[in-house]
């Protein structure tokens, strides 16, 4: 078992509002009990729940700086409008073999807060199955009944500015003995919703998707207005700075180091532990015997690379010493592929987000910053389904093969181990036994469980985008590092983001290989023949959708579509290739990367154990989305709060090892 830990932090030379780099020898305490690298989500949550305790000592490292609160990051109505470069990581995936071989943006939070800055603010939880799943993995105590308790923890949920005849017509009825009322985090509804979310929930109940009254009770199929992370009275963003740090910063046990770029983890027990030395900046060390990788799921699994933890084939090729082989390290990487379809509502007089503009832009921005209401309190998305699988599937008037032909075949032969290895980047038996492992839990989700895990997401706006995602995908991605020193490329250019992360997103690969397996390619351009379905209802007519190539029907005027009573959806051959080079062309994030990291058993492939400790150490921990063993069928925020909660628990994390970090400055 490897036990004492060192961290190597690059301390680049820009000021910092709360420990700034010239201060570091002096402003630190000279020893921590845990030191946390990342404050984001899950750092944040971790950082506040340990230092309750007075007797334990706390120190966050985070890479990010603290956002300064503009209004592109607190007001709900401007989100999806852009966010300050420096607050992105700027990753680009490798070339997207199995789409259009091009690269695709890769967004991920490099700010105190870290998604939950820059996220759409949607809290889902996803299906009770999803979570009975991650246990039926070999993770006990990790089921939708032992992650319940977290979720009501971490949340004030407020039906405040939901007047009862509102939530009546818009079918708003939540469960609240599954809400937590006094937890950190705001959840609530916004105070104006558009009128076309009427329009989208009425279309999915003509083709009989059931209307939830609570999306996050456990069932996960369905349409519904989704809660979000917003602050019931001021209706602005409530992300995991302002709910989890920003209140305790009194604490004089919890101590954060912003702009701190953590490039290595020295696994030993000397303090002389050989070291890379960064390029630029100052170097400092902290040594520990409680360590907890909290920066997400690209930099934690490639962190354990450079530090030796990873498969060794990949670390002597990087000239790092093999201190854990563990395959699983960067492997099993999952996010919600992600096809935006424009349906182009024309309905004159219709008010939408492109109304927003000249003076009707004035008034909004007036109202909402004196009243605090009016469009600007609603977020990009409030108006969601999670359909089933069995809908998908449904072909009305298909008169060739469809996807849904080979779709069917291929799910029902999800546990054969000679097929899975085909869709697997990496050979080794553990990944695969993982993997096959994981189709079955899937098997069973998608098809057992129609009711309860949803294969996609339509996400509408208030200008006719239906945007889908893969809920639940089959494909499997990586993330690498390229270099020992994930600092070793030149600096970034002027304008694309503070220097170490133009660096580091140089130094990590990230390869989702999207739609490596052909089935979720599949599931979208079903999801996308839905979307002709729920527009062609006599709901979503009223809208007047005037949607062009390929998203229309193929024929005389594709540039329409209307309810004829027949689904909206005739098939053809040429369509159908129509839709997969559009699926193809039009795949991006869903930014929620999740599973490098998985929570699985050692011989399954897995890096952490239900602890989440590394597998080889004793003190070394994840927790972030990157544990996440299947990414659930929902936006992730919600269960990254929950799993960084339950570790947090002090029941859970502590093992009773002493303490001894120092932390000093090299020359």
């Amino acid at each position: 078992m490897l036990g004492t830990l060192l961290l190597c932090a690059c301390l680049l030379p820009v000021d910092s509002l709360l420990i700034p780099p010239r201060n570091i020898t002096h402003a630190l305490l000279p020893s921590y009990d845990y030191i946390i690298v990342g404050g984001g989500v899950a750092g944040l949550v971790v950082a506040n729940r340990l230092s309750e305790d007075e007797g334990v000592t706390v120190l966050v490292l985070e890479a990010g700086e603290l956002d300064s609160s503009s209004a592109a990051v607190t007001v709900p109505g401007l989100i999806g409008h852009g966010f300050p470069p420096a607050y992105n990581w700027n990753f680009t995936t490798a070339p997207q073999a199995f789409l259009d071989n091009n690269t695709r943006d890769y967004g991920q939070g490099h700010v105190v807060g870290g998604g939950s800055i820059l996220n759409g603010a949607v809290m889902t939880r996803g299906s009770r199955a999803d979570y009975d799943a991650w246990q039926a993995l070999g993770n006990p105590g990790w089921d939708w009944h032992g992650l319940l308790p977290y979720f009501k923890k971490s949340e004030r949920f407020s039906m405040e500015d939901v007047p009862p005849e509102r939530a009546a017509a818009l079918h708003i009825r939540p469960d609240m003995s599954m809400h937590g009322t006094d937890g950190p985090l705001q959840v609530g509804y916004p105070n104006f919703l558009y009128n076309q979310s009427t329009n989208f929930l009425r279309g999915l109940s003509e083709l009989g998707v059931p209307l939830l009254p609570d999306p996050n009770a456990g069932v996960g199929v369905g349409a519904m207005i989704v809660p979000a992370s917003i602050m019931a009275r001021n209706q602005s963003r409530a992300d995991s700075r302002r709910a989890y740090l920003d209140p305790v910063l009194h604490r004089p046990n919890l101590h954060l180091a912003i702009q701190q770029t953590v490039t290595r983890i020295l696994v030993g027990s000397s303090a002389t532990s050989s070291m890379a030395v960064p390029r630029v900046g100052k170097l400092a060390r902290a040594y520990g015997v409680e360590v907890i990788l909290a920066a997400g799921a690209i930099i934690s699994p490639a962190l354990l690379q450079v530090s030796g933890i990873g498969p060794a084939a990949l670390l002597r090729e990087l000239n790092v010493s093999v201190r854990v082989d563990l395959p699983g390290v960067g492997q099993n990487l999952q996010d919600h592929a992600m096809v935006g379809a424009f349906y182009n509502y024309t309905k004159p007089d219709l008010f939408s987000t492109s109304s927003l503009t000249g003076d009707s832009l004035a008034r909004a921005k007036d109202e909402y910053l004196t009243n605090r209401t009016g469009p600007w309190t609603t977020p990009l998305i409030s108006t969601v389904a999670f359909p089933p699988l069995a809908l998908l599937l449904t072909t009305p008037n298909s008169t060739v093969p469809t996807t849904a032909a080979h779709l069917l075949p291929t799910l029902a032969n999800l546990t054969d181990p000679s097929t899975a290895k085909q869709h697997l980047p990496d050979s080794d038996p553990s990944i695969l036994r993982g993997y096959t492992a994981q189709l079955r839990a899937l098997h069973r989700l998608l098809n057992h469980h129609r009711r309860a895990s949803p294969a996609l997401e339509i996400m509408a706006d208030s200008v006719g985008t239906l945007t889908l995602s893969v809920q639940h995908p089959l494909s499997r991605g990586t993330v690498r590092a390229l270099a020992a020193d994930l600092l070793l490329v030149p600096a970034a250019e002027p304008g694309s983001g503070s220097a170490s992360a133009g660096r580091m997103a140089r130094t990590i690969a990230v390869d989702p290989r999207y739609c490596a397996h052909a089935a979720d390619c599949a599931l979208l351009v079903r999801g996308l023949r839905l979307n002709r379905r729920v527009v062609a209802t006599r709901a979503m007519q009223e809208l007047v959708p005037r949607p062009g190539a390929p998203w229309a029907r193929a024929g005389p005027s594709p540039s329409s579509l209307s309810s004829s009573g027949d689904g909206g959806d005739d098939e053809d051959e040429d369509d159908e290739a129509l839709l997969l080079a559009a699926v193809r062309l039009h795949v991006r994030t869903g930014f929620h990367a999740s599973g490098s990291t998985s929570m699985l058993p050692r011989d399954r492939g897995g890096v952490v154990g239900p602890r989440l400790v590394v597998y080889g150490t004793r003190n070394l921990r994840v927790v972030d989305a990157g544990v996440m063993p299947l990414v659930v069928g929902a936006h992730v925020q919600a269960a990254v709060y929950a799993v960084a909660e339950k570790v947090g628990a002090p029941r859970v994390l502590p093992d009773g090892f002493g303490a001894d970090v120092s932390f000093r400055r090299r020359r």
